[in-house]
């Protein structure tokens, strides 16, 4: 058997091993750390893309008999954060002792981005839109979160041939659009079709004429279901009117009803457009047939857990606005994933949600799109 001496350097290493740790603290305690909030860049990201903004309503303008602008202003900065034409911000409202978050498009800015203007449409039982149509007043003041959002241009897989779809209120976000004059100068082309019940339906009409008669590049179709007026299509978006133009290469985007979003998809499979070609906005769909029965539902968190009625014809997320519960949310239509929930117990249904294919098989959901069929239990990411 050989056998081996350990020398005294062999032995001082060992020592010097064993007081590693102790000397290592030792410097570490000597040394000054900064505080990563005083970085430069981080100053700049908290300026640009602030976690939270305080707004005030600097202006609002009556748009249609069920349509109002809110023109918001920051309150402790001099400028909103950029974004791309086509993003949202989330509106937070506190009533009554509870929060509720909606995301709304942001339907403009000036080049300064002095404000944002959100439009928002007046919604039966739309507690939110009912707050900021019938009590919201100016100067009054609010949080918002963002802008957010994926309805955007991207000129590597965007064609420089544009066709904007629109029904209603769905206008909001290509107001951002026709407004900004980078995306303009970027395209060769754009045909915009809107689409509404009457010509006094028609959001911000007299602003978007006045963008296209000065621009060669941007066409308008205005399209009416319920009233004929001489210089308007009648009916409804359809496969005869979006033959009239040329789709072949030209990037689509829509938004509008879901009514609209199903009767376009089944046109575009008509016609062979690809669906990388075709771009939809946030839309929050609800499933059919749903009973309004009470149900229970309960809410894991990491240190309590919480139980309160749900009803089959209001999603999750609305039930705990309702019973007072933190929510983490910020789109409320699926796409943002911040409350990404975990599904323990109890059937659901949900016909318009982004959760990634492994997430349900996991049984994860998102609580904003999500119906209770029975008595359900979640654990949420909430603090």
């Amino acid at each position: 058997m050989t056998q081996f001496k350990i020398g005294i350097n062999a032995k001082m290493d060992m020592l010097k091993f064993k007081n590693l740790g102790q000397e290592r603290e030792k410097e570490i305690n000597k040394t000054k750390i900064e505080n990563i909030n005083t970085y430069q860049v981080n100053k700049l990201a908290s300026v640009l893309h602030p976690a939270k903004i305080k707004v005030k309503v600097a202006r609002i303008k009556k748009e249609t008999e069920d349509v109002k602008s809110f023109y918001l202003q920051p309150i402790n900065q001099e400028k909103m954060p950029p974004f791309l034409p086509g993003m949202y911000i989330t509106l937070i409202i506190k009533k009554d002792g509870r929060t509720y978050k909606r995301a709304y498009s942001i339907s403009g800015s000036d080049p300064n981005r002095s404000y944002y203007r959100i439009t928002i449409k007046k919604v039966t039982n739309g507690m939110v839109s009912n707050y900021m149509f019938e009590e919201c007043l100016e100067n009054d003041s609010f949080t918002i979160l963002g802008p957010f959002g994926q309805f955007t241009y991207q000129p590597l897989r965007d064609s420089k041939k544009m066709v904007f779809i629109a029904g209603g209120s769905g206008i909001t976000p290509f107001m951002s659009y026709l407004q900004n004059d980078h995306f303009i100068k970027s395209i060769e082309s754009l045909t915009l079709f809107y689409g509404a019940k009457s010509e006094f339906d028609l959001i911000f009409k007299k602003e978007i004429d006045e963008i296209a008669v000065n621009n060669p590049k941007i066409k308008v179709i205005y399209v009416l279901s319920e009233q004929k007026r001489d210089g308007y299509a009648y009916g409804f978006i359809d496969e005869e009117k979006l033959l009239s133009e040329n789709l072949e290469g030209k990037s689509i985007f829509v938004s509008g009803p879901t009514a609209m979003y199903f009767s376009l998809n089944e046109i575009f499979k008509k016609l062979d457009v690809p669906n990388k070609f075709v771009r939809h906005d946030i839309f929050k769909e609800v499933p059919k047939n749903l009973q309004n029965e009470t149900f229970t539902l309960t809410i894991k968190m990491l240190d309590k857990t919480i139980t309160i009625p749900c009803h089959g014809n209001e999603t999750l997320i609305k039930s705990m606005e309702v019973g007072r519960v933190k929510t983490l949310i910020h789109c409320t239509v699926g796409e943002c994933g911040f409350c990404r929930s975990k599904l323990l117990s109890g059937e659901v249904i949900t016909e318009n949600s982004k959760v990634r294919t492994k997430d349900q098989e996991k049984k994860y959901i998102h609580p904003c799109v999500t119906y209770p069929l029975s008595d359900v239990t979640i654990e949420v990411p909430i603090k």
